[in-house]
This record gives structure tokens, C-alpha cells and sequence, in this order.
């Protein structure tokens, strides 16, 4: 008679556990996978974010810099305008330059705040410029009147799967690897000081 009860409960076969386990880690990988993605999501936009304050940085510092601007030729002494083309026609412009870099010659990149330190003496003891060092700043320099020029700025950086050393010279055709660089560009115009001439 106890025999006759227990009979209709039977056990899972080994195949409809192989099965069960089977899809069970199937959820767990596709899970993973999310997880993995939404942090590289993450990542890459903390590295726009960042490169778009750098850039806005190093257009403000040009502007800032402008302020000393007060002959028709920008002084040799300002940096990042002194490599205009001395005459100021409208539209000759710069090849893109490497902005100002960190004191290692053989590394180029550079942290959250670039390598300019004449307008950043309070932010800097926030903010070491010596962290972090992976961004390039690229910029380059049009005449668009007599005395206003275009600055547009350009900072990239290699993304989480590329090889970071092989940017480490901050070359200008780094931005053909679309696949290894993220980029983020500014514009700004900056004007000659009329004022104190």
C-alpha cells in the first residue's frame, strides 16, 4: 500500500537536469555580459565627459592667454598662439600641434587639467595634474579676421580595449583609429587685446 502512494513521484532524469542547468548559465552569462557592458558604457562616458572639460580648459587658457595679445603678431612667449602664421591673412591656419605636455618628454598625455599651469595655481592643489595621464590635446589655429582667430581643440584618448602605450607620443594621426581612440573636438574664437595697445 505505501508502495502504491509513492509511485506517482518519480525524480528529475539526469537529462532534464543537464538541461535546467544548462539554461540557468546561459542567464548567468547573458547577465554577465549586461553587466559588462553597462560598465564599459560607464567608462567611456566618464572619458568624454572629461575630455570635454580638458578641452574647454585649453580653450579657456588660449583665451586667457589672449589677454597679452597686443601686436599684430601674437609674442613668441604665449603659448599656443605663438604658432600662428605671422601676417594674419584670413584663413591661413595651423597644422594641428600637440598642446603643451607634462614634464616626461617621452609621454605626451596628459591628466584632467592639461599641462598649462599660469592660470591654475588654486585648482592644481585640487586637482594634480600628475593623475590620470591619458588624455592627448591636439590643436589647431585659423585667422578669421584681422584680429580674431579660430582655436579648435581637440583631446582623444585610447579606449579601455586599445593599447594605451602606443599613444603615448600623443601623434596628430591618432585620430584616424576610430576604433582604438575616442575623441571629443571644441571650438572657441579668441580675439587680439585692442584695448591696451
Amino acid at each position: 500500500m505505501i508502495r502504491q502512494n509513492l509511485s506517482h513521484l518519480r525524480g528529475f532524469s539526469l537529462i532534464e537536469v543537464l538541461i535546467g542547468g544548462a539554461i540557468a548559465m546561459i542567464g548567468l552569462f547573458a547577465s554577465l555580459n549586461l553587466a559588462m557592458s553597462a560598465t564599459r558604457g560607464n567608462s567611456e562616458r566618464r572619458d568624454v565627459q572629461a575630455a570635454g572639460h580638458l578641452a574647454e580648459h585649453v580653450l579657456a587658457t588660449i583665451q586667457a592667454a589672449a589677454v597679452l595679445w597686443i601686436d599684430a603678431d601674437p609674442p613668441a612667449h604665449i603659448d599656443y598662439l605663438n604658432k600662428l602664421p605671422k601676417g594674419g591673412k584670413v584663413g591661413d591656419t595651423t597644422n594641428w600641434q600637440n598642446g603643451l605636455s607634462g614634464p616626461n618628454a617621452s609621454d605626451k598625455r596628459v591628466g584632467r587639467l592639461g599641462a598649462d599651469q599660469k592660470f591654475d595655481g588654486g585648482v592644481l592643489q585640487e586637482v594634480p595634474n600628475d593623475r590620470g595621464q591619458r588624455f592627448c590635446v591636439h590643436y589647431r589655429l585659423t585667422w578669421v579676421a584681422a584680429e580674431v582667430v579660430r582655436a579648435d581643440v581637440r583631446v582623444s584618448w585610447a579606449r579601455s580595449a586599445a593599447v594605451a602605450d602606443k599613444y603615448k607620443t600623443c601623434p596628430v594621426a591618432m585620430i584616424n583609429d576610430i576604433g582604438d581612440v575616442g575623441s571629443v573636438s571644441l571650438p572657441a574664437l579668441v580675439m587680439r587685446n585692442v584695448y591696451l595697445q
